[in-house]
Order: C-alpha cells, then sequence, then structure tokens
C-alpha cells in the first residue's frame, strides 16, 4: 500500500483555459479575415471558396445590366427626392463599359436633372454636353441646359438651348413656357440692373455734395493713406459703416461721434452728430439720464462734472502729429 504522502491530488471540474486573452483575440481576427464580410484585403489566391462566389455571382451580370441596375436605383431615389444619393447611383451606372449609347445618355440626362435640384449648375452644363457629344437630338439635354443656363444668368445661352429643342419637338408646351421663363428673367435682371445704377448714381450725388460742403470748410483734413483707405475706391470719410452726410435742409455735416470714458471702460456713441451743436449741449442729451454702469442716484457723470478731450491734429500736419484738446 502507498503511503498518503504517495497520493498526488486530483483535478476536479472543469479547468482553467492555457490560451491567453491576446492569443484568443489573435485567432479570432485570423477567423475574420476569412469571411468576406470583414476582410481588411482581398486574398491574392483562389483559395477562400466565399469570396470567388462572389466573384461568380458579380461576373454573371454583364456591364450593361449593371448599369441599368444602378440607373434603376437612381431613378428610386431621384423620386424620393434624395438627389445626392441619386447622383452616386448614375455616377456608378456610368462606370461601366458597354455600347448603349441610349443608356448613357439617360444617365448623363437624369444626372443632370438630380444635379439641377441640388444647384450644381455646371455640372448639369458637363452632363448635358456629354449627353449631346453622344446624341446630338436629345431635347431632355437641350431643357435642361437651358435650365441651368437661366440660373446662371447666361440668357442668350439658354434662348439657343430652347430653339435648338423646339426644332427637334415644336409641339413642346414645356420649352414654349421654358423660353417664356428666358424673357422674365432677362427682363427681371435689367430691372435689377437699373436699380443698382440708380442707387449708384445717387451715391455718387451724395458723395459730391458731402465732397464740395467738406471743401468749403478750412481747417478739414482727412487721412488718405492706403491703410486708411483699405484699398477701396473711397473718399476718407466713407471708410467708416458710419460715414459722415450732409443735411440737405439745414446744409449741415452730421458726424459720427464716440465718447470714450477712460475710467469705466465704457463708450457711447453718436451717428450723427450736428457739427453746429456744441459738444456741451451733446454731452447734455447722452448723460440726461445716469449711464447704466454709473451710480444711478450719485451719478459721477454729468456734464458739468466730466472733463472732456478731444484729438485734434494741425492742418496739413500726420498722426504722429495729433494731440488731445481739453
Amino acid at each position: 500500500m502507498a503511503s498518503n504522502e504517495d497520493t498526488q491530488p486530483v483535478a476536479i471540474g472543469p479547468q482553467p483555459s492555457q490560451v491567453t486573452d491576446t492569443e484568443r483575440l489573435q485567432k479570432l481576427n485570423t477567423d475574420l479575415e476569412n469571411i468576406p464580410l470583414f476582410m481588411t484585403h482581398l486574398p491574392t489566391d483562389d483559395t477562400n471558396p466565399a469570396v470567388e462566389a462572389l466573384k461568380s455571382l458579380i461576373s454573371e451580370e454583364a456591364p450593361e445590366d449593371m448599369a441599368q441596375k444602378f440607373k434603376t436605383e437612381g431613378n428610386t431615389s431621384f423620386h424620393r427626392k434624395r438627389y445626392d444619393q441619386a447622383v452616386a447611383h448614375y455616377t456608378h451606372a456610368l462606370s461601366f463599359d458597354h455600347d448603349n449609347n441610349e443608356l448613357k445618355v439617360s444617365l448623363f440626362t437624369n444626372r443632370a436633372a438630380a444635379n439641377l435640384e441640388l444647384h450644381n449648375y455646371a455640372r448639369v452644363l458637363e452632363d448635358c454636353k456629354s449627353a449631346l457629344q453622344i446624341k446630338s437630338n436629345t431635347p431632355k439635354a437641350l431643357f435642361r441646359a437651358a435650365r441651368a443656363c437661366i440660373m446662371v444668368g447666361k440668357f442668350d445661352e439658354a434662348d439657343e438651348c430652347c430653339e435648338w429643342a423646339l426644332r427637334l419637338d415644336p409641339e413642346s408646351k414645356e420649352l414654349r413656357k421654358m423660353q417664356d421663363d428666358v424673357k422674365e428673367a432677362r427682363r427681371a435682371l435689367e430691372v435689377r440692373e437699373k436699380e443698382q445704377e440708380k442707387r449708384e448714381n445717387a451715391r455718387l450725388e451724395k458723395r459730391e455734395m458731402v465732397q464740395q460742403a467738406i471743401a468749403i470748410r478750412s481747417g478739414l483734413t482727412f487721412d488718405l493713406s492706403p491703410d486708411n483707405m483699405k484699398k477701396r475706391d473711397l473718399y476718407a470719410w466713407e471708410v467708416s459703416e458710419h460715414c459722415v452726410e450732409l443735411d440737405p435742409e439745414s446744409a449741415h455735416l452730421l458726424w459720427p461721434v464716440v465718447f470714450l470714458y477712460p475710467e469705466s471702460k465704457e463708450s457711447d456713441f453718436v451717428q450723427q452728430f450736428d457739427e453746429a451743436t456744441s459738444l456741451y449741449d451733446m454731452l447734455a442729451t447722452v448723460l440726461a439720464q445716469p449711464p447704466p454702469w454709473d451710480n444711478q442716484q450719485r451719478p459721477a457723470y454729468t456734464v458739468d462734472s466730466v472733463d472732456t478731450y478731444f484729438l485734434a491734429r494741425p492742418l496739413g500736419g500726420m498722426e504722429k502729429d495729433e494731440r488731445l484738446v481739453k
């Protein structure tokens, strides 16, 4: 008989795996690489039956059939107003090489229609041009090209497209309406141009009046340096959003003025300071009520308690010659 000291303990129940987590993860990744859905790259040989089966399914369909399939998907997306998806499907369909020119023309005109909805007018014109290069008598391509030309203001080209299309389809009501749309868009542009010209003439007239008013007032000078002019065709008093103006009734200049309160780091802006108004009267108006940032019961800023300074530049002087005047 063996002694108790010679008896070895026997393990009972499931034993812990000797495979580490890292090894398990590596094995899982290896297994997934053999499944087409999870492959990060295609195998270089033909030993994977699943990949070969998928390849055979793809190769069974002719390029023209594949193009037709994606065209149908594009049409579905277009009718659902998913124009981005429609463009993607038509583009994919155009990538297949086949000899069916009617299908190619249809794909180009359909993609042009989707891009019209997306306001991609340059791409619309490119696709219409491609369709017409394949088949010159394509009313849809001409119609959509005319619409894109209207949207970008090319009215002569739009007229030409309409006339060309009407020679192919003289009874088309859509093309007749398109011609009317071209005329209306041209008239609208002419109206806008006249209004813009009228506004520009009024601006120039106002500029001339302000220039003359400033010219007869001695001591007024402006910084005409390129930085101040901001490289724009403006007079010095026009470089700001708030410009000096001329009151047509009183013939007084109305100046934009900023009041700064350095002690409180606050400011006030007066858009039109009549040159005939004294600084005292203007401050009396500005400080008639205590500013929100001042003591409301015992305001420190009143017209009689503040010291006022302005920045003055001697006639003919430069910016370095400016001085504060009390």
